[in-house]
C-alpha cells in the first residue's frame, strides 16, 4: 500500500496527466501497458485495486465515483530510487484515470521516466497534462460507454467457424 501512495509525505506529483480508456478493454490495456513499462525499465508493478476497493468497501465509503462495485482502478510504478507513478480513478468516472508522478531521489531519472510513460500511453489514448495545483476532476466526455474506444491495434478475434 505504501507504493500506491508514490508520495513521500508531504511530496506532491511533480506531474498529473488524465486519460480516457473508454472500456474494459481500455482498463485492460493500460494495466498492461504499465506492466510492460514497468518491466523495460526494472521497476516494480503493484496492482492494489482489488484490495483497495474491499478497504473502501469496509470503511462503507459510499461516495460518487468509489468504485466499490469492482471497477476501482489503482495501480502504481516504482524504481529503487523512489520514483515512479500511481494511476486511479478514485473520484472520476469509471473509465478516467489520473497518473501522477512522483520524483523520489534521481530527479532526472524521474523526469525521463514521466517522458516514456506519456509517449506510451499517447500511442493510445489522449493524455492530458492537469494544471498544477489543480487536481483531477471527472471528465464528462469519459462517462461510460460515451468515450470513443482506445486507439490499439488489437484485431478482433474471429468467430468460431467462421472462415
Amino acid at each position: 500500500m505504501l507504493l500506491l501512495s508514490s508520495c513521500t509525505p508531504g511530496e506532491h506529483a511533480f506531474l498529473t496527466v488524465q486519460l480516457c480508456l473508454a472500456n474494459d478493454r481500455g482498463v485492460d490495456l493500460f494495466k498492461q501497458t504499465l506492466q510492460s513499462v514497468a518491466r523495460d525499465e526494472r521497476m516494480r508493478y503493484v496492482d492494489g485495486s482489488k484490495s483497495t476497493a474491499d478497504d473502501l468497501k469496509v470503511m462503507g465509503a459510499t461516495g460518487t465515483n468509489m468504485h466499490t462495485d469492482g471497477r476501482l482502478i489503482h495501480v502504481g510504478v516504482e524504481a529503487d530510487a523512489g520514483h515512479g507513478l500511481t494511476a486511479g480513478n478514485m473520484g472520476l468516472n469509471p473509465y478516467d484515470v489520473a497518473v501522477g508522478f512522483s520524483r523520489g531521489r534521481d530527479i532526472d531519472a524521474a523526469h525521463t521516466f514521466s517522458g516514456k510513460v506519456i509517449a506510451r500511453l499517447e500511442k493510445h489514448w489522449t493524455v492530458k497534462v492537469v494544471p498544477k495545483d489543480s487536481g483531477a476532476f471527472p471528465n464528462p466526455e469519459c462517462a461510460q460507454g460515451t468515450a470513443a474506444p482506445p486507439n490499439n491495434s488489437f484485431k478482433p478475434t474471429p468467430l468460431r467457424g467462421a472462415a
